[in-house]
């Protein structure tokens, strides 16, 4: 399907056309080896090399036009000062054009799960489209969004940064009508300094948004609930909260059964909501559940319709999978982790181990970007997980061993915890943890991306398999 020609695109970017007006664009790529007929190849430049080395190659790679810095040998191209900045112009003027309700979502733990619940929610009552993987940067919020259909109601993007002035820009391209910011936690503290710095960054999300539109936030998030004042004279804030009575959708009877959660909602006209429910665990989910809630009813949506909208929902990726495998069930949540994400899953293994009657393992990696608080939060996440009653933990990297440091100061016992160093074989870790379960056990995998822990789950399904035979 023609999302635009090249005579449109250069239109939107102001942008100077060379070649054939008419080159119909079907798909937006910033790889020229990815380049296929009719793509515009987007050529940025990074901080390891210049798309614009490789313009030709893109057009003989099929791609109808390229969006450059400078004019190619040959084939149709709209060459601009600053591509980037020409393709995340072009991008919010296409979506003024098409014009869906904007919902977008940020936060520094839980933005992507909260995407996916407020799709879950949205889709069940208008045509509605979302952020695709981990399309939420500052380029892949505007590749998001050219791939906008006519006849789109409603888009669910999701904002992350690494950086103050990301989400700014993001939202700027977006214009949100509803915002949700799930919470201010400790990722970035290397980058930004502060939980202060990151409430600052988060809070740009409010940047392209009209006075009057709906920010909905966590109301027991301390950093959040002060803004209250300041943000209700622009916008129509909304709370929600388990613990903070004063929010204004309160969360009551929290319930986790055969790997799903239910809830009830009052909501702020002293009425409530009952059995709403959704397939995934943990009091985290609780809260994204009812920020996807929220995001129904300010959209018009009956109870109904939202419920069965929660119900739908599915969690993607590496982000919490619960599964058999043989005697055992694996928590693979290896997509990334923070101080706040660690607790949630470590609250929610604790959860699944009441159902399994056995006994709890955590094999946790690396945290990152923590700056000079790595220390103390990995030893604090640790502390946290023996009281939780984690029976043993395993650590995997220099770093992790603060976890271990954390449960000592507790008091587990050193034959509880075993610390793998960096570049251990998966293998020979899953084999150590392997020895130490009995069937009925619940087995979390939990570290930042870059640690790659899904190789340790693979190595233990593998153990699982072969000793099964």
């Amino acid at each position: 399907m023609t999302i635009m020609t090249a005579k449109e695109a250069a239109v939107l970017c102001d942008g100077r056309l060379t070649g054939d007006p008419s080159a119909e664009i079907k798909s937006f790529v910033t790889d020229s080896r990815k380049a296929t007929p009719g793509s515009m190849f987007v050529a940025l430049k990074g901080e390891n090399t210049d798309g614009n080395k490789y313009l030709e190659s893109a057009i003989d790679n099929g791609a109808c036009c390229v969006l450059s810095e400078r004019e190619p040998d040959h084939g149709t191209a709209i060459v601009v000062e600053d591509a980037l900045k020409a393709l995340q112009l072009m991008a919010e003027r296409f979506l003024d054009g098409r014009r869906p309700r904007v919902y977008a979502v940020t936060g520094s733990v839980g933005k992507t799960t909260t995407k996916e619940f407020i799709y879950a929610v949205i889709s069940h009552g208008f045509k509605t489209q979302k952020t695709a993987g981990n399309y939420n940067s500052i380029i892949g919020l505007p590749l998001t969004v050219l791939e906008v259909e006519e006849g789109c109601e409603a888009l669910v993007l999701e904002m992350g940064m690494s950086g103050f002035h990301e989400i700014e820009t993001m939202s700027e391209i977006a214009k949100p009508d509803v915002a949700v910011i799930t919470n201010i936690g400790t990722s970035h503290m290397q980058i930004l300094g502060s939980q202060e710095n990151i409430l600052k960054a988060k809070l740009e999300i409010t940047a392209g948004m009209r006075p009057g539109s709906t920010l909905i936030l966590n109301g027991d998030d301390r950093f959040l609930w002060r803004e209250r004042d300041n943000l209700r004279k622009d916008y129509n804030v909304l709370y929600y909260a388990y613990l903070n009575e004063d929010a204004d959708y309160r969360i009551t009877h929290p319930e986790f059964r055969g790997g799903s959660l239910s809830f009830d909602l009052k909501r702020p006209d002293g009425s409530a909501v009952y059995g709403l429910s959704a397939p995934t665990i943990g009091m985290h989910n609780v809260y994204n559940a009812a920020a996807a809630y929220i995001c129904g009813r300010v959209s018009g949506m009956s109870d109904a319709q939202i419920k069965e909208g929660l119900a739908a929902f599915e969690n993607t990726g590496m982000r919490q999978k619960v599964y058999k495998k043989g005697d055992y069930t694996i928590v693979c949540d290896c997509y990334n982790a923070a101080p706040e994400s660690m607790k949630a899953s470590l609250s929610a293994l604790m959860t699944l181990v009441r159902e399994c009657s056995g006994r709890t393992h955590a094999l946790l990696g690396e945290m990152l970007e923590l700056g000079e608080s790595s220390a103390s939060l990995h030893r604090d996440v640790g502390m946290t997980a023996f009281d939780m009653g984690l029976n043993y933990l395993y650590t995997y990297g220099e770093a992790a061993k603060e976890y271990a440091v954390g449960a000592v100061i507790e008091g587990m016992k050193d034959e509880n915890m075993v610390c793998f160093e960096n570049g251990t074989p998966f293998a020979d870790v899953a084999a150590v943890i392997l020895s130490r379960c009995k069937p009925g056990d619940v087995i979390l995998f939990k570290a930042s991306r870059a640690v790659g822990l899904e190789g340790a789950v693979e190595a233990f399904e593998k153990l699982i398999e072969e000793s099964n035979k």
